[in-house]
C-alpha cells in the first residue's frame, strides 16, 4: 500500500541515473500489476464488443440487423464466434497495453471501464522530455 508514495520522488537534476535506477522498481511493479489487471478485462470486454458485432452482422446479412428473427439467427451463429474472436484480440490488446503502459506511465485506452490506479497512473509518471 505505501507503493505509490514512493513511485514519484523529487528528482534532482544531478542523479538522473541513480533516480531511473531507484524509481525501475517500481515501473517493474506497476507493469505487472497494471498487466494483470488489464489482460483479463480488455478479454472481458472485447468479447462483449465481438459477441455483439457477430450479432450485428450476421442479422445484417441476413437482411435486417435489428430484426427480431435476424438476431436470433445472429446470436446462434454470429455470437460464439465473435466472443472467441473478441476474447483472443483482447488477451493480447490488454497484455500489450498493460505491459506498455504500466512501464511507461501512459493512460490505457480502457479508461473508460479500467480503475484508473490499475493503468500505471497509480505508481509511474510518464515520462518528461524536460530532464
Amino acid at each position: 500500500m505505501a507503493a505509490p508514495s514512493f513511485a514519484y520522488p523529487e528528482r534532482p537534476e544531478s542523479a538522473r541515473v541513480y533516480y531511473e535506477l531507484w524509481y525501475f522498481p517500481m515501473r517493474v511493479l506497476s507493469m505487472i500489476t497494471t498487466t494483470a489487471w488489464d489482460v483479463p478485462t480488455a478479454t472481458f470486454q472485447d468479447s462483449v464488443k465481438g459477441t455483439i458485432g457477430g450479432t450485428k452482422m450476421v442479422a445484417r446479412n441476413l437482411g435486417n440487423e435489428d430484426g427480431p428473427y435476424h438476431l436470433v439467427a445472429g446470436s446462434l451463429v454470429g455470437a460464439p464466434v465473435g466472443m472467441v474472436a473478441g476474447a483472443l484480440y483482447g488477451a493480447g490488446h490488454g497484455a500489450a497495453y498493460g505491459m506498455h503502459h504500466g512501464f511507461v506511465g501512459y493512460p490505457s485506452p480502457h479508461s473508460g471501464s479500467h480503475s484508473m490506479i490499475f493503468q500505471g497512473k497509480g505508481f509511474v509518471v510518464p515520462y518528461d522530455d524536460n530532464y
